[in-house]
């Protein structure tokens, strides 16, 4: 019977799946030391976000398969696995529904500061209404980074919810179809950031996209400017935008990504006000979840049946 490597739980929607055709394996931790012993005689493997290099696929010596739980395979040695013949397949558009729900809930949140009445209202201050300083949000310009699964379903939840202006930087989508959506496509990011009330980053991480939201755009944004980034952390300035929420320079921000996660203890980000958090997971609704753990299953089982997975990353 051939196995199976789950590296960290997924939901039992797709374990079920997987336990009636494999012999399935879930690791203890994600460690490299852990996944290069399990990884020697494992057929596929199921990734969330370990690191999956060079080392860990030589190890894997009847490794055919890796499947990533989630869209960015940016944790995964791509190019190497290809040059090895084996097949890597994602969840494709299985986390765009959640994830723009997230981040439509984020950006209210900012807005109305959601988070900062309820901490005050919690230490007893119930005036707190008087210096709310909160936002409209209907009728906002909103700039998307990145048109894919997620930033097209944010945008038609934003165009058809709140009536708001979408603008967009992406250089590999049709301006035609873009505006068939309701999306304008601008030239350039600077453009995009100058004039947008909220910023929304939706891009998966390449050597191109790697801090491509720099410090030279970032301080181009408006006082009442809100900034969301719920792609990966490598993407954004961090230090930069750390600066911005310091000194108030923008209204506020919401994140999922951070360069470092876990996000440290001691990390800045956790002592201010103006920001919210969560530890990328905008897509870990319990629907999503047995969205994304089915379409790895599928998949898996698709390709030792012989047949083409429906989400190939490469091999195409």
């Amino acid at each position: 019977m051939k196995k199976i490597l789950i590296t960290s739980p997924i939901h039992s929607c797709g374990t079920d799946m997987l336990k009636e055709k494999f012999e399935v394996i879930i690791a203890p931790d994600e460690s490299k030391e852990t996944l290069m012993g399990l990884v020697k005689d494992v057929d596929g493997m199921i990734v969330r976000l370990a690191q999956i290099d060079k080392d860990i696929i030589s190890n894997g010596k009847n490794l055919k398969i890796i499947a990533k739980h989630g869209a960015g395979v940016d944790n995964i040695d791509v190019k190497f696995a290809t040059e090895c013949g084996i097949c890597i397949v994602n969840t494709g558009n299985a986390n765009s529904l959640s994830v723009a729900e997230h981040t439509i809930a984020a950006m209210m949140a900012v807005f109305k500061r959601i988070t900062i009445i309820d901490k005050a209202l919690r230490n007893g201050n119930w005036f707190i209404k008087n210096d709310n300083r909160s936002l409209d949000f209907t009728g906002k310009t909103l700039g998307l980074i990145g048109v894919g699964s997620i930033g097209s379903e944010v945008a038609r939840m934003a165009i058809n919810g709140f009536q708001m202006k979408v603008l967009a930087y992406d250089p590999y989508i049709d301006k035609k179809k873009a505006a068939a959506k309701g999306i304008e496509i601008r030239n350039s990011l600077e453009e995009v950031f100058k004039i947008a009330d909220v910023i929304s980053i939706h891009l998966p991480l390449t050597l191109e996209t790697k801090g491509l939201i720099n410090r030279k755009l970032l301080f181009m944004l408006k006082p009442t400017a809100v900034f969301i980034n719920f792609a990966r952390g490598e993407v954004v300035d961090e230090e930069a935008l750390l600066e911005l929420l310091k000194e108030g320079k923008i209204y506020g921000a919401a994140l999922d990504a951070f360069c470092r996660e876990p996000l440290p203890d001691n990390s800045p980000f956790l002592k201010l006000e103006n920001v919210i958090l969560s530890p990328h997971g905008a897509s870990f609704t319990e629907e999503c979840r047995s969205r994304m753990s089915k379409y790895l299953a599928e998949d898996i089982i698709a390709f030792f049946e012989g047949k083409k997975p429906a989400r190939v990353v490469n091999l195409k």
